[in-house]
């Protein structure tokens, strides 16, 4: 768990603040909504260059400029959601993928993966989780008029504002509506989401 969220159930990520870094291969760029490392970053340190060395699980969106190849991971399970309105083709081990807006793909980290018929900057949501250490989640969700999210005992839900309006109650939260992308990390016990939105919904659950 970050510094961030110790201690507390509920805590808001906001988007103006997610850290910005390329991918671990160079070729695109993501920012960061969250991350459980446990290795050390690929120069020892936490520069604003570097991605997680082996992330236990990480949170990011990734944006796509063109046809390239994406990061390796062994040893990681990947879900992919797209984001931008005219979705994002892949080839994910020779086989082409075309996703729509919102729909995920999940796909083994050391899978060789690919984007296909980009045009121009084209965002992703990513979910990566340690296949030994962690399971994920991730899904799109629609608030229509309110909702309620809860987190099972042991998992961390992260609720990730995508498109719409749509505001949030809970312990700690300030009134005001949420920004796209804004994020809202729930440790524990129940969220009150009201709007007209969509959401993404990850989950993480440790396997330990």
């Amino acid at each position: 768990m970050s510094d961030a969220a110790e201690g507390r159930a509920l805590v808001l990520l906001p988007a103006d603040r997610h850290r910005s870094y390329r991918w671990r291969n160079g070729l695109g760029t993501a920012t960061e909504i969250a991350v459980e490392a446990v290795g050390l970053r690929t120069d020892g340190g936490r520069g604003d260059g570097d991605t997680p060395a082996a992330p236990g699980w990480t949170l990011s969106i990734a944006t796509v400029e063109s046809d390239v190849a994406f990061s390796s991971f062994p040893g990681v399970d990947r879900q992919l959601m797209a984001l931008s309105a005219g979705g994002l083709g892949l080839v994910i081990d020779g086989e082409p993928v075309e996703l729509d807006r919102w729909q995920v793909a999940t796909f083994d980290g050391a899978s060789a993966v690919s984007s296909r018929g980009v045009v121009g900057p084209t965002l992703d949501l990513n979910l990566m989780v340690s296949r030994d250490r962690f399971r994920g989640s991730l899904e799109v969700g629609v608030v229509d008029g309110s909702r309620l999210v809860t987190t099972p005992p042991g998992a961390t839900t992260f609720v990730v504002f995508l498109d719409g309006l749509l505001s949030a109650t809970g312990p700690g939260l300030g009134p005001g509506a949420l920004r796209r992308h804004d994020t809202l990390r729930l440790e524990a016990g129940t969220l009150s989401l009201t709007g007209d939105a969509m959401i993404a919904l990850a989950q993480v659950l440790s396997h330990l």
